[in-house]
């Protein structure tokens, strides 16, 4: 039975899906090479090599680390970018799909339309203010005439100022094309947060299984007079709100299986980017305040990153976990024994709530971004040991 109020995918990701179509990432045929992707993809394999190569040649061991963390983030995002370029059929089906949900109950409505809302006005202030730090890191150059951070270039930009320009331009387009990343960052956070929603709409058709509701135009409105028809819409109901569990956890696995290698990169580097990013900002030299707030804004980038994603899997996680205990405030104990049979069945299933398991290792929630910064502390301590 169709419901009345209906969700859509939110205009603000409809203009990211946009944007990465103007920028040529996307296209309609989506395995098709095209200059806009060749070019990014060389830019970024470019830049995390240069990188790479200064960590080796540096004698600097503090400089070591801060590169190595900077290695780290171009590896992260030179994978988005791939998965940006290969995944756009999955990406933009997920986020429809995702998006799509519905409910008859207009409070449950709005309250599910406000925390999208405030979703995504957080989503803009996140890419707000990563733009307009990657641009503040992006002209201190032009006011220091250094580089915010050395890296292996063909000619040498420390003496001579053409060169230097050209590295600055470098630099400057590997980090402006970054920005895309973050925009599938953002997309990913949102398909969770669509799940999130889609769980507490679902918890709510528990709860109000069996309750009248204004049918479709056309339809006529079922009898309540009897106890045996209000079992029968009862029944009804739940027939359709196991039928919407069983889709929202096939999408969510499928969610899970197709990021599956993207979260665990990232798990595995978060660590590392956190505890160097600590690190620089503990042991730098200090004498430079603009090098000092490149550092600032690179910390808070992997240390966000991270926390978002365990977040929005936690809330997920905590949502599904309710619905337990909303099909118990239904009104089942006056239904047929076959049906409290079901019910309990399905109490028993609804006990394990819903996750994203990353590779089948690790669960994205808040206790494992606990485990993340506990370990960023230990080889924090452990690099301070060898500095000393």
């Amino acid at each position: 039975m169709e419901k009345k109020y209906k969700l859509k995918m939110l205009d603000t990701f409809r203009k990211m899906s946009a944007t990465c179509f103007i920028l040529g990432l996307w296209n309609s045929q989506h395995w098709k090479a095209s200059f806009p992707r060749i070019f990014t993809c060389l830019l970024f394999l470019s830049c995390t090599l240069s990188t790479t190569l200064q960590v080796l040649i540096t004698d600097d061991n503090d400089e070591s680390v801060f590169l190595g963390v900077t290695t780290l983030i171009c590896v992260v995002q030179t994978y988005r970018l791939f998965y940006i370029i290969l995944k756009q059929r999955k990406v933009i089906d997920l986020m429809q799909s995702s998006s799509a949900s519905s409910t008859d109950d207009y409070e449950a409505f709005c309250n599910v339309m406000q925390k999208l809302t405030n979703f995504t006005m957080f989503v803009k202030y996140f890419l707000a203010t990563t733009f307009s730090s990657f641009l503040l890191a992006l002209f201190t150059p032009l006011v220091t005439k250094q580089l915010m951070f050395n890296i292996a270039f063909p000619l040498d930009y420390k003496t001579d100022d053409n060169a230097f320009w050209m590295a600055y331009a470098f630099i400057t387009a590997s980090f402006l094309l970054s920005v895309t990343c973050c925009l599938l960052t953002s997309m990913n956070w949102y398909i969770m947060m669509n799940f999130v929603v889609k769980f507490e709409l679902l918890g709510n058709d528990f709860k109000n299984l069996g309750v009248t509701t204004v049918e479709a135009e056309g339809q006529e409105s079922i009898s309540l007079t009897s106890r045996q028809a209000k079992q029968t819409l009862y029944l009804r109901h739940l027939i359709e709100a196991i039928k919407s569990l069983e889709s929202t956890t096939e999408l969510l696995d499928e969610f899970a299986s197709t990021f599956s290698s993207l979260f665990l990169l990232q798990i595995f580097t978060s660590s590392l980017s956190i505890c160097g990013g600590v690190y620089s900002l503990a042991f730098s030299s200090h004498d430079d305040p603009i090098q000092d707030g490149f550092y600032s804004i690179v910390e808070f980038y992997c240390f966000f990153d991270t926390f978002a994603l365990m977040y929005l899997g936690n809330e997920i996680m905590v949502s599904s976990d309710k619905l337990s205990y909303c099909l118990f405030e239904s009104n089942w104990i006056e239904q047929t024994q076959s049906c409290k049979r079901n019910i309990l069945i399905l109490v028993e299933y609804l006990q394990q709530p819903q996750q994203i398991i990353v590779c089948k290792l690790f669960p994205l929630n808040l206790e494992s971004f606990s485990i993340i910064v506990n370990r960023a502390y230990s080889m924090f301590n452990l690099l301070q040991n060898f500095r000393t």
